[in-house]
């Protein structure tokens, strides 16, 4: 099985020729790249579908009893997986997720993770594709934030401050590298608008000026209403030079399984990809598009989940 994938990712490649703005893939487990069959593969299916970026989650492991940063769990598997994807120009990006990550009283736990990817970005080649950290926050997923009223203005003020630090550490440490976030499409609303260091936006937009861009789960099945989700978005972008990506959902979601792609025929998903491919060569405040998720994506185009270690199927 390995000699075989390892034969197809010897070929001479061409697919991204060409292609300015490309298609981009979450990777959200660990199983994906602890082994060479299972890097082997997930490279391989990227580069079949033409996939040139992946945020690749990642975990910390903390000493509380030594003063040293946290580093990367499997970290040597991350570190081959970006070098065998950057073998076939496709870039990657430390992915960190937990809704409470930007809370106040976690803000010096993140950073230290923060400073713990740099310093692990520091022993990469020179010539790496890693290019920087997504963070995958969904404050919305916490109690507090279900409980309305007042208390989102102080979480979203404190979702601001990290970011602002975040960007801080990197300017001063690790300047190549970019700072990401993921966001939903609906914070460019009103409601959501608050003052930070002076100057009153909608949360969108505050978040847009902290971040080198954005990626937004504009989870719809065509292109005309992805692109109306992220239009607001788009329109700031463009006004202070930066770029956003939409995204696409494959997942099989138990609540609003119309705005995914799964239980539809692959030729619709392969339809809209290209809609909005196109749409991005057109417009300079479009930077590509996402696609929510590797295990579903595979699984949805051939009928299979991706290679398994033991009990634990990528995501």
């Amino acid at each position: 099985m390995i000699w075989l994938l390892i034969a197809t990712l010897v070929m001479p490649l061409s697919l991204n020729a060409g292609q300015r703005k490309g298609l981009g893939m979450w990777v959200w487990s660990n199983s994906s790249f602890l082994t060479e069959e299972a890097r082997l593969q997930l490279v391989q299916f990227c580069v079949k579908q033409r996939i040139t970026h992946l945020d690749v989650h990642i975990k910390m492991t903390h000493d509380s009893n030594k003063p040293v940063l946290p580093v990367l769990k499997d970290a040597e598997a991350f570190k081959a997986l970006i070098a065998l994807a950057g073998q076939h120009n496709i870039t990657t990006a430390a992915l960190r997720d937990n809704p409470k990550m930007f809370f106040s009283e976690n803000h010096e736990r993140t950073l230290r993770e923060l400073r713990g990817i740099v310093a692990f970005s520091e022993t990469l080649p020179q010539d790496t594709l890693f290019k920087g950290i997504k963070y995958d926050v969904e404050l919305y997923c916490t109690k507090e934030w279900k409980a309305g009223g007042t208390p989102l203005y102080p979480m979203m003020h404190d979702y601001l401050i990290l970011l602002s630090k975040a960007r801080s550490v990197l300017d001063k440490e690790a300047p190549h590298l970019w700072l990401a976030a993921d966001t939903p499409f609906w914070w460019d609303k009103d409601r959501f608008a608050l003052e930070f260091e002076g100057k009153r936006k909608r949360f969108n937009e505050h978040v847009q000026d902290l971040t080198d861009f954005i990626t937004i789960m504009s989870y719809r099945r065509s292109s005309r209403k992805v692109l109306d989700c992220v239009e607001d978005e788009r329109r700031y972008a463009q006004r202070i030079k930066k770029v956003i990506f939409p995204s696409l959902e494959t997942v099989k979601l138990k609540q609003d399984p119309h705005v995914s792609f799964w239980g539809v025929p692959n030729e619709e998903f392969w339809k809209v990809v290209p809609e909005l491919l196109e749409a991005a060569e057109r417009d300079l405040a479009i930077g590509g598009v996402m696609v929510h998720c590797y295990r579903s994506l595979f699984e949805k185009l051939n009928n299979d989940i991706p290679y398994k270690l033991g009990q634990v199927t990528p995501e």
